[in-house]
Protein backbone atom coordinates (compact mmCIF):
# COMPACT_ATOMS: atom_id res chain seq x y z
CA UNK A 1 0.00 0.00 0.00
CA UNK A 2 3.04 2.62 0.60
CA UNK A 3 6.22 2.41 -0.59
CA UNK A 4 9.47 1.62 1.15
CA UNK A 5 10.11 5.16 2.47
CA UNK A 6 6.88 5.68 3.29
CA UNK A 7 6.84 1.91 4.83
CA UNK A 8 10.18 3.07 6.80
CA UNK A 9 8.76 6.49 8.06
CA UNK A 10 5.78 4.44 9.82
CA UNK A 11 7.27 1.54 11.06
CA UNK A 12 10.40 2.81 12.14
CA UNK A 13 8.70 4.96 15.05
CA UNK A 14 5.74 1.93 15.55
CA UNK A 15 9.32 -0.41 16.69
CA UNK A 16 10.67 2.57 18.80
CA UNK A 17 7.24 2.40 20.40
CA UNK A 18 6.94 -1.44 20.94
CA UNK A 19 10.45 -1.46 22.47
CA UNK A 20 10.31 1.91 24.52
CA UNK A 21 7.13 0.86 26.27
CA UNK A 22 7.27 -2.67 26.47
CA UNK A 23 3.99 -3.42 24.31
CA UNK A 24 3.61 -6.10 22.55
CA UNK A 25 2.04 -4.61 19.26
CA UNK A 26 1.41 -1.40 17.32
CA UNK A 27 -0.58 -0.42 14.61
CA UNK A 28 -1.66 2.44 12.47
CA UNK A 29 -5.02 2.77 11.10
CA UNK A 30 -7.28 4.87 9.03
CA UNK A 31 -10.75 5.86 10.16
CA UNK A 32 -12.13 3.97 7.75
CA UNK A 33 -10.56 0.45 9.10
CA UNK A 34 -7.61 0.32 6.86
CA UNK A 35 -4.25 -1.10 8.47
CA UNK A 36 -1.44 0.80 7.13
CA UNK A 37 1.25 -0.13 9.53
CA UNK A 38 2.18 -1.87 11.88
CA UNK A 39 5.06 -3.68 14.54
CA UNK A 40 5.53 -5.58 17.47
CA UNK A 41 3.66 -9.31 17.60
CA UNK A 42 0.90 -9.44 15.50
CA UNK A 43 0.89 -13.41 14.95
CA UNK A 44 -2.29 -13.17 17.53
CA UNK A 45 -3.86 -10.93 16.09
CA UNK A 46 -5.90 -10.37 12.73
CA UNK A 47 -5.56 -6.74 12.31
CA UNK A 48 -7.53 -6.36 9.03
CA UNK A 49 -10.42 -7.04 11.79
CA UNK A 50 -8.72 -5.37 14.22
CA UNK A 51 -8.71 -2.28 12.27
CA UNK A 52 -12.31 -2.90 11.14
CA UNK A 53 -13.44 -2.74 14.53
CA UNK A 54 -11.33 -0.08 15.94
CA UNK A 55 -12.40 2.22 13.35
CA UNK A 56 -15.98 1.57 14.38
CA UNK A 57 -15.53 1.58 17.82
CA UNK A 58 -13.79 5.29 17.31
CA UNK A 59 -16.35 6.16 15.24
CA UNK A 60 -19.27 5.39 17.71
CA UNK A 61 -16.97 7.05 20.49
CA UNK A 62 -16.57 10.45 18.72
CA UNK A 63 -20.70 10.38 18.26
CA UNK A 64 -20.60 9.68 22.46
CA UNK A 65 -18.20 12.49 22.97
CA UNK A 66 -20.23 15.22 20.82
CA UNK A 67 -23.53 14.18 23.18
CA UNK A 68 -21.56 15.09 26.08
CA UNK A 69 -20.41 18.56 24.00
CA UNK A 70 -16.97 17.52 23.31
CA UNK A 71 -15.81 17.85 19.85
CA UNK A 72 -14.29 14.08 20.00
CA UNK A 73 -12.53 12.27 22.55
CA UNK A 74 -8.80 11.77 21.32
CA UNK A 75 -7.79 8.78 23.61
CA UNK A 76 -9.49 5.41 24.20
CA UNK A 77 -8.59 3.15 26.46
CA UNK A 78 -9.15 -0.60 26.82
CA UNK A 79 -8.73 -2.59 29.82
CA UNK A 80 -8.83 -6.17 29.94
CA UNK A 81 -7.58 -8.83 32.49
CA UNK A 82 -4.73 -9.53 30.59
CA UNK A 83 -4.38 -7.44 27.81
CA UNK A 84 -5.20 -3.86 27.23
CA UNK A 85 -5.33 -1.51 23.93
CA UNK A 86 -4.26 2.31 23.93
CA UNK A 87 -5.65 4.07 20.89
CA UNK A 88 -4.93 7.63 19.91
CA UNK A 89 -5.76 9.88 17.51
CA UNK A 90 -2.19 10.92 15.51
CA UNK A 91 -4.18 12.83 12.52
CA UNK A 92 -7.92 13.66 12.38
CA UNK A 93 -7.99 10.64 9.77
CA UNK A 94 -5.06 8.08 11.26
CA UNK A 95 -4.97 6.45 14.69
CA UNK A 96 -2.45 4.43 16.39
CA UNK A 97 -3.30 1.46 18.53
CA UNK A 98 -1.02 0.27 21.24
CA UNK A 99 -1.88 -3.30 22.34
CA UNK A 100 0.17 -4.33 26.02
CA UNK A 101 -0.15 -6.43 29.11
CA UNK A 102 1.00 -4.75 32.23
CA UNK A 103 -1.85 -2.60 33.10
CA UNK A 104 1.20 -0.68 35.14
CA UNK A 105 2.92 0.55 32.21
CA UNK A 106 -0.12 2.65 31.02
CA UNK A 107 1.53 5.39 31.86
CA UNK A 108 4.82 4.33 30.00
CA UNK A 109 2.50 3.80 26.86
CA UNK A 110 0.69 6.73 26.90
CA UNK A 111 3.96 9.11 27.05
CA UNK A 112 5.62 6.70 24.40
CA UNK A 113 2.23 6.77 22.19
CA UNK A 114 2.61 10.85 22.23
CA UNK A 115 6.16 11.48 21.43
CA UNK A 116 5.65 8.88 18.29
CA UNK A 117 2.61 10.76 17.20
CA UNK A 118 3.86 13.78 17.05
CA UNK A 119 6.78 11.80 14.68
CA UNK A 120 4.32 10.53 12.82
CA UNK A 121 2.26 13.54 11.99
CA UNK A 122 4.49 14.67 9.25
CA UNK A 123 5.21 11.74 7.81
CA UNK A 124 1.38 11.00 7.62
CA UNK A 125 0.16 14.36 6.27
CA UNK A 126 2.20 14.18 3.49
CA UNK A 127 1.42 10.36 2.48
CA UNK A 128 -2.36 11.08 3.48
CA UNK A 129 -3.96 11.78 0.10
CA UNK A 130 -1.83 9.05 -1.62
CA UNK A 131 -2.76 6.69 0.86
CA UNK A 132 -6.47 7.11 1.10
CA UNK A 133 -6.45 6.94 -2.87
CA UNK A 134 -4.85 3.47 -3.17
CA UNK A 135 -7.30 2.58 -0.17
CA UNK A 136 -9.85 3.63 -1.99
CA UNK A 137 -8.86 1.93 -5.16
CA UNK A 138 -7.94 -1.21 -3.12
CA UNK A 139 -11.45 -1.78 -1.84
CA UNK A 140 -14.43 0.15 -2.43
CA UNK A 141 -16.76 1.94 0.41
CA UNK A 142 -19.96 -0.12 0.01
CA UNK A 143 -17.31 -3.61 -0.55
CA UNK A 144 -15.55 -2.41 2.12
CA UNK A 145 -18.56 -1.88 4.78
CA UNK A 146 -20.21 -5.28 3.72
CA UNK A 147 -16.87 -7.14 4.40
CA UNK A 148 -16.74 -5.31 7.42
CA UNK A 149 -20.17 -6.19 8.83
CA UNK A 150 -19.75 -10.02 7.44
CA UNK A 151 -16.24 -10.07 9.48
CA UNK A 152 -18.14 -8.88 12.58
CA UNK A 153 -21.21 -11.52 12.12
CA UNK A 154 -18.42 -14.27 12.00
CA UNK A 155 -16.74 -12.85 14.95
CA UNK A 156 -20.06 -13.03 16.90
CA UNK A 157 -21.44 -16.12 15.36
CA UNK A 158 -18.20 -18.41 16.12
CA UNK A 159 -18.50 -18.10 19.83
Amino acid sequence: MTNDATDVKLTVPLFDLVTDSGALTALLITKEGHAIAEAGDTSYLNTTAMAALIAGMFSATREVARMVGENQFSILLQQGSNRHIHISLVTDSVMMVVIFEDYQRIGRVRHEARKVGERLVGSLRTNESRVSAQVAGDLSVPEFKEYALNLIDRIFTSK
